[in-house]
């Protein structure tokens, strides 16, 4: 099996099984354990392996629903023994080199056939058989030469006989006939994926065992001929009906096969392949004590009495030791010294301070000019400020350029403004058609200068802190490579921005906080800044975006809300943007949207709800990808994509109830759907609009809409492939306008049949073995010629 399955402990050889070198150790099966039995070079790893690569991205969906994949491996010994393996049954031994005798050129005899092993070298049908015995369901990954090998053969055997002893076993421990019934059913199963090829497959060794099985998926269309989401939709009920459910602490992947089929394993299966999300890792490192600081024992405790920053400044400026200030709960301010260009003089040689950069004065440089008014300036390393709180003027600022910072119970913030001209707004740049691109609207704000200023290589912690900044700039900056940690932290900026995150390095770490009562955005990232959010709020910016992401820079969210704003994540400019569990709803404009060539978002299990336009949109170029999504109760789309080289993928996505359409594609736009629902929307459920405007839809419903199911103008195209619903809408599905056309599959169901309206098409496609595909043509359906005028005028009207 994979890596995981070669395993250390010793066989117990006692009772050998027939043809078996030692019994397996039962174990039993093991929730949420799948094992997946496949043909390397029909579908294994592309490299190496010259597949296409279908057993790894079945892995790795299954893993990112929480499942633990086990793949199979080729036996090492089946080259040597070749001519037994071919006459062995799926039972018999693997093969050992020492009962032929004969030496295949090139490949090592095995060590251990023949005399005394060389450590605990356990053989691949023992391993395979452990493994098998130890997961719950078994999934034969049936393609056009599965089976050829010996291997096919024996890992269905082995999985066949663990199903009858599994459920023989919970069958008789069952004590009413209900009981052993509904254990039968949750014992495991052994479930064909068929993948290419004739169905069954001809093996004799494999007919009688998956014939007579349900395979998946059910439809005609093998897995290489349709869309991977859909039939693994499909795979997972299946999973399920037979109690295979996910592993309660299920590791990031399983270890792969080991050998030439194991695949890539390690960080390539902890993906989510639908949606290319890792999972999140936990950010409570972020917030202890680095390998670098030191014990809290050698900290010294200074005690500040006074009140005034000015004490507060003179203390800072004599640390030469890690230090701990105990602020006492009181409130300091009052004038602040002038943060000189010059870089300060160096520390003495004894002390550790003499390690301290050099470059003071050009990190404060990262960071725009020192404040007018005052700095407090915290350069020393190691340094904690605790229970108190900072009154700053609006021309003052605290700015961080030492490592080793923590804010504990520490409150910043401004004196009210007492009014005066505001600066230029952030992110100025002019914005694409799809509104983004950083475009200005709202109330201007300054970006040149912070409240709180964190510049150069350093690391802060702030635990339990308030930052709220009255004045028109931001509440806290970073830049050159800073790093700061936020965990129960408020930041607040009512005339201005909240954070902003520039430049390659630097990095915002933020758990549990909310950044909200914001007038510019409540988190802006720029030039290559990365931000993680887990639990995080981003509230309240009426005039702003919640999350502004531009320049290559990264956002990670995870079970975050962003409501309130105008715009709740706006990526632009190449940005990528990566929510999970998230809630974005009730936004002026859109939950969501991305633009610009080069953007992309991934949303996985997130709401985009009640947004005062569209749920998602992606325009400009962007891409976006919606898996397990909510997107219901828009006042316009519940998404959509617009301009020429945007494309979105929906998986599992709900698409109800929506102002307007459930999905509208524009102006070039591509999206592909599976398994998606378009249900009670009050015009259509999908709208595929527009010369170069494609749409491809598996195993999707579109119910019950106040207009068409399914609406095509303007030379669109769209295909609805097997397993597709659309019925129960107000309207028929209509294909209007020259070069439009609708091919449907024969296993979808359209009632009533779509109509084709001045020049447009709809192909039935042919069932499988049938003959060829009817054509309907606007006009030729006794309707007086291509002149009908179309039954959904409103359209034109709508919201693009």
């Amino acid at each position: 099996m994979g890596a995981g399955c070669s395993s250390s402990k010793s066989v117990g050889p006692s009772k050998a099984s027939a043809g078996s070198s030692a019994a397996p150790v039962a174990s039993g099966p093991r929730p949420g354990h799948v094992y997946l039995s496949y043909h390397p070079p029909d579908t294994g790893a592309q490299r190496g392996e010259g597949g296409d690569g279908a057993a790894l991205r079945v892995r790795d969906w299954l893993t990112s629903r929480g499942y633990v994949v086990i793949l199979g491996e080729p036996d090492p010994d089946a080259a040597v023994a070749a001519a037994a393996a071919a006459g062995a049954t799926a039972g018999s031994s693997d093969g050992g080199g020492g009962g032929g005798g004969q030496q295949v050129p090139g490949v090592a005899p095995r060590r251990g056939a023949v005399g005394v092993q060389s450590g605990l070298e356990v053989s691949w049908q023992v391993r395979m058989q452990q493994c098998v015995e130890q997961c719950q369901a078994f999934i034969a990954l049936v393609s056009e030469h599965y089976g050829s090998r010996p291997e096919a053969a024996r890992e269905v055997l082995a999985a066949d006989k663990a199903l009858e002893a599994a459920t023989a076993f919970s069958t008789a421990a069952a004590p009413t006939a209900a009981a052993a019934a509904a254990a039968s059913g949750s014992s495991g199963a052994l479930l064909p994926l068929w993948h290419s090829g004739p169905w069954p497959p001809p093996q004799p060794s494999l007919e009688p065992l998956l014939a007579p099985l349900q395979r998946v998926p059910r439809g005609p269309r093998p897995l290489c001929r349709t869309i991977l989401e859909g039939v693994m939709g499909e795979l997972l009920e299946r999973l399920q009906a037979v109690g295979c459910m996910p592993a309660p602490k299920a590791p990031a992947a399983a270890g792969a096969a080991g050998g030439s089929g194991g695949g890539g394993g390690g960080a390539a299966a902890a993906l989510d392949a639908s949606a290319g999300v890792a999972p999140a890792p936990s950010l409570d490192w972020c917030f202890e004590a680095g390998p670098s600081d030191p014990p809290e024992a050698d900290y010294a405790v200074v005690r500040c009495y006074t009140g005034k920053l000015q004490e507060l400044s003179d203390r800072l400026a004599l640390t030469v030791r890690p230090t701990l200030f105990e602020l006492g709960g009181e409130t300091f301010s009052g004038d602040l010294p002038l943060l000189d260009a010059a870089p300060p003089p160096p520390p003495l040689p004894s002390s550790p301070l003499a390690q301290a950069p050099a470059a003071v004065a050009g990190a404060a440089g990262d960071a725009g000019a020192p404040a007018a008014g005052g700095t407090l300036l915290l350069d020393r390393p190691h340094v904690t400020l605790r229970n108190g709180a900072l009154l700053l003027r609006a021309d003052q600022e605290l700015r961080i350029l030492g490592a080793g910072v923590v804010l504990d119970c520490v409150t910043v913030m401004t004196e009210p403004r007492q009014g005066g001209p505001r600066g230029v707004a952030l992110g100025g740049g002019g914005g694409g058609g799809g509104g983004g691109g950083g475009r200005v609207f709202g109330a201007p704000y300054e970006s040149g200068r912070a409240m709180v200023v964190l510049a150069g290589a350093v690391g802060v912690r702030m635990l339990r802190c308030q930052l709220t900044n009255h004045g028109p700039h931001l509440a806290l900056w970073l830049a050159g490579g800073a790093t700061a940690a936020l965990r129960d932290c408020q930041v607040q900026c009512p005339q201005g921005a909240g954070a902003w995150v520039r430049d390659a390095g630097s990095t915002l770490v933020a758990a549990s906080t909310c950044l909200g009562r914001c007038a510019g955005p409540c988190l802006q990232l720029e030039a290559g800044g990365g931000c993680q959010l887990a639990g995080c709020s981003l509230v309240d910016s009426e005039q702003h975006c919640g999350a502004l992401v531009g320049s290559g820079s990264r956002l990670r969210a995870d079970k975050c809300v962003v409501s309130g704003c105008q715009t709740g994540v706006n990526l632009y400019g190449g940005a990528s943007g990566e929510l999970v569990g998230c809630e974005l709803v009730s936004n002026a404009l859109a939950g969501a949207e991305a633009s610009e060539p080069g953007s992309s978002l991934v949303a996985v299990g997130c709401k985009l709800a009640m947004n005062g336009q569209s749920g998602l949109l992606v325009a400009g170029g962007a891409s976006a990808s919606l898996t397990n999504c909510t997107c219901t109760g828009n006042k316009a789309h519940g998404a959509l994509v617009r301009g020429e080289g945007s494309s979105a993928a929906l998986r599992q996505v709900t698409l109800s109830y929506n102002g307007q359409a459930g999905a509208l594609l524009s102006d070039g736009g591509r999206g592909e759907l599976a398994g998606c629902e378009a249900v009670g929307n009050q015009v259509a459920g999908l709208v595929v609009w527009g010369h170069r405007t494609s749409a491809a839809a598996a195993d999707c419903r579109v119910l019950q809409n106040a207009g068409a199911g399914v609406a095509l103008r303007d030379g669109a195209r769209a295909h609805l492939a097997g397993g597709c619903t659309v019925k129960n809408n107000r309207m028929p599905s209509e294909v209007a306008g020259a070069g439009s056309e609708l091919r449907v599959a024969a296993s979808c169901v359209v009632d009533p049949a779509p109509t084709a309206v001045g020049g447009g098409v709809v192909v039935s496609e042919p069932s499988e073995g049938g003959g060829g595909g009817k054509k309907a043509k606007a006009g030729g359906g006794g309707d007086g010629g291509g002149n009908k005028k179309s039954a959904v005028p409103a359209v034109m009207g709508w919201t693009r």
